[in-house]
């Protein structure tokens, strides 16, 4: 049994000092210092030449969420879902006749082709030393790569995918990468790349039936459990307001993922005491209310629809009575258009990740209107995921196949 945390409301005066930092997406500073890779200076890669630094996931920077005009999207306010019924008095809107959503769905298998073009080409790339991972600049990108090019099988059926996974994650590359991993050789994968792999390890199974990740999985999952552990009650304040690989909900909800997959009951209610003990935590109603993220944009997840994500899914029905408080009963989300930095341009992608959970969770068809315009939009721009590959095709076409295979569920 883990020792009780500190809890985080009792950094009330850290969080005072530090507001001003977190409207600007700063929180990171305040924070990475007590943890190896949480640093978003540079590529996530472990080898030489694989910095990302100033382009794709590598680099930071601050951008305008409100520069944007919509092409064949809605405007990003709640009118994105006015085909749907509205309830009496509520302001909450039900199923109903949509043609947005149907449409999208009569598109969304052409729009994963689309996305499965960058992503074939990164993967098979040798920019890294890494075994098996060694595509798409660095080692986070190649395994969101591999973990999307599995889905793309599952779900449209065409051989071609899992055959170039097939042949990248060969025996012997991936006894090598366990050998990386438990030689200690990639700190700065922590959490962010960890927290990917164990989505591709479910992926592998599930699409193929494949378990030859599961020994790796095992590795990377009791390590990124003992980071999450050891982290100060500070730590965990900026991380949950993270905004890039720092984040600590992207971390707990994979983690939480695995474990229902794998039966770990134990890690699983690890978890779920997480979520329930430092992610819901009031600290963070007040500190990043859904509404900040229209004006927020500076890199590449949006942390207060993370943090919603990651407690939806682990806590289910239990989250209920906090979404009740917490959710604006409208709110003004607008797709980006012509992200002025890289790592903007994943943002559309992502946002959509946690709108999805929030329509799963609450069944009000204004947040799948949200979603769609997010996907929508970004798919509408090809410069943003399929061109440039050191700032944009080596990773952002992954975070659409991840957003669009969330509406298969």
């Amino acid at each position: 049994m883990q020792a009780a945390r500190p809890p985080l409301l009792a950094l009330c005066s850290l969080c005072m000092a530090l507001t001003a930092c977190f409207g600007d997406a700063e929180v990171e500073s305040a924070s990475a210092g007590g943890s190896a890779g949480a640093s978003s200076t540079g590529g996530a890669s472990g080898s030489a030449g694989a910095s990302s630094s100033g382009g794709g996931e590598g680099s930071g920077g601050s951008g305008d969420a409100s520069s944007t005009g919509l092409t064949g999207a809605s405007d990003g306010s709640t009118s994105a879902s006015s085909d749907g019924e509205t309830e009496s008095g509520s302001g909450s809107t039900t199923e109903g006749s949509d043609p947005l959503w149907d449409g999208f769905v009569e598109a969304r298998e052409e729009h994963l082709h689309a996305l499965a073009e960058p992503i074939m080409a990164c993967v098979q790339n040798v920019d890294t030393q890494h075994p098996a991972f060694h595509g798409c600049i660095d080692w986070h990108s190649a395994v969101h790569a591999s973990y999307s090019l599995l889905a793309l099988y599952r779900l449209t059926g065409e051989a071609s995918y899992l055959d170039i996974v097939d042949a990248t994650l060969d025996p012997e590359a991936i006894a090598l990468e366990l050998d990386d991993v438990q030689g200690g050789m990639l700190p700065q994968e922590l959490p962010y790349g960890y927290a990917w792999f164990l989505t591709l390890a479910r992926e592998r199974e599930d699409a193929s039936g494949d378990l030859d990740l599961v020994p790796l999985a095992e590795t990377i999952a009791d390590e990124l459990r003992s980071w999450l552990a050891a982290r100060s009650p500070e730590q965990l304040l900026a991380g949950g307001l993270a905004d890039d690989y720092a984040n600590v909900s992207w971390a707990a909800l994979n983690l939480y993922l695995w474990a229902v997959h794998a039966g770990d009951d134990g890690l699983r209610v690890e978890m779920e005491d997480f979520a329930a003990e430092v992610l819901l935590d009031p600290v963070f109603d007040a500190m990043c209310p859904l509404a900040q993220e229209e004006t927020d944009a500076d890199d590449f997840f949006p942390p207060c629809l993370q943090r919603a994500y990651a407690l939806t899914v682990i806590l289910s029905e239990a989250s209920d009575a906090w979404l009740d408080g917490y959710l604006p009963p409208t709110l003004t989300l607008t797709p980006i258009v012509d992200p002025p930095k890289a790592h903007i341009a994943g943002l559309n992608f992502s946002r959509a990740w946690g709108l999805w959970a929030l329509y799963r969770a609450t069944g009000d068809v204004q947040w799948r209107g949200h979603y769609v315009d997010h996907v929508v939009t970004h798919m509408e721009q090809p410069a943003y995921w399929a061109e440039d590959y050191y700032k944009h095709s080596h990773w952002v076409a992954q975070f659409g196949v991840y957003a669009i295979a969330l509406s298969y569920e």
